[in-house]
């Protein structure tokens, strides 16, 4: 099934101290071919794993990292356990150290079982390693280290803009576009691995009588295989279904918003939204929703063309101290 899918666009010779503007406003998803090859610890990787590891581990602190180890049932795959009740893993704080470790043991047994650090942030936990291992941004990104074996994650997304970089093993990425969303079968809001939303579909085995939409998710699917010192750029709320494909991998990636960190991530306005209009009554919702259009999601030139420039506002250009103005005014009103 997978063959069928739509390949990733692949850019080769771009280079991490000039990545191009036209790939960091992209609206679609790339393969950056190669980027990171160079990177000291690429290049380890490709003598073994233990070498590459021993890479790591010369900036390693020693910091806890959040972990998640799957239960006696699990298969790799980051997901609600078999009732519902919960997920077929648990979360623990650990070293790298004990992570490394116990993975080599679960490949020497043969266990399929996950064993996966999340999100974790490179300037704390391996303070060093981007003097040497890094790619060139034109702002701040948060910066993540991420690592396991054979693991599966669930089709998701993110809010801010992504380059991953594989740095050790090989991974396979499914991309889904923004408006797949209704195809995907997402799950709960708030129940769900990781703080994020997932498609509760199998993308290997999918039961079309339970999901019937999700043939037309897939036929809107992109894929990239992913080798070590490739990467590639995930644009913001682009659905990603990621997998480790080697008995050891570890991935760097570098999260950016193009708006201004004063103003606050969009699902902020999501989640007031669904605390205070999905619940009104279909005639008020439809009037906000004509509201959102007309101000929000619509917005032309024109529609305003009768205030004046000066007198515009909230709804003209909005410059820090109307954002702060605006957000305590929000808090005031959320306190009463």
């Amino acid at each position: 099934m997978l063959e069928r899918f739509t390949a990733i666009k692949i850019l080769e010779g771009i280079t991490p101290d000039a990545i191009p503007a036209a790939v960091l406003d992209s609206p679609v998803p790339l393969v950056l071919k190669g980027l990171v090859k160079n990177w000291p610890i690429v290049n380890a990787a490709a003598q073994s794993d233990d070498a590459a590891y021993e890479y790591l581990c010369q900036f390693y602190n020693g910091e806890t990292v959040n972990t998640a180890i799957g239960d006696s049932n699990n298969t790799g795959a980051i997901f609600y356990n078999q009732d519902f009740s919960g997920f077929s893993y648990e979360r623990v704080r650990t070293s790298l150290t004990s992570v490394y470790s116990n993975i080599k043991n679960l490949q020497k047994s043969g266990s399929a079982r996950v064993y996966y650090v999340d999100s974790t942030p490179v300037d704390s936990c391996v303070p060093g390693f981007r003097a040497h291992n890094d790619i060139q941004l034109p702002f701040s990104p948060r910066v993540s280290l991420w690592m396991g074996n054979k693991t599966i994650v669930a089709a998701h997304h993110d809010v801010p803009d992504n380059i991953a970089c594989v740095v050790i093993g090989k991974r396979r990425f499914v991309l889904f576009p923004p408006d797949q969303l209704e195809n995907l079968y997402i799950g709960p809001l708030d129940f769900n691995p990781a703080n994020q939303a997932i498609s509760m579909v199998d993308l290997h085995n999918p039961d079309f009588e339970k999901f019937p939409r999700y043939r037309a998710a897939l036929a809107n699917a992109q894929i990239a295989e992913l080798d070590s010192g490739d990467a590639i750029f995930i644009p913001s709320m682009w659905w990603h279904h990621v997998e480790g494909l080697m008995p050891f991998n570890l991935m760097v990636n570098y999260w950016w918003t193009k708006f201004p960190s004063y103003i606050g991530s969009p699902q902020d306005a999501f989640t007031h939204a669904l605390m205070n209009i999905r619940s009104l009554p279909a005639d008020e919702r439809q009037h906000w929703k004509n509201l959102f259009d007309y101000y929000i999601f619509d917005t032309d030139p024109q529609t305003l063309s009768h205030i004046p420039e000066e007198k515009l506002g909230v709804l003209g250009e909005m410059d820090e101290m109307m954002v702060r103005r605006l957000r305590s005014q929000l808090l005031n009103r959320l306190n009463r």
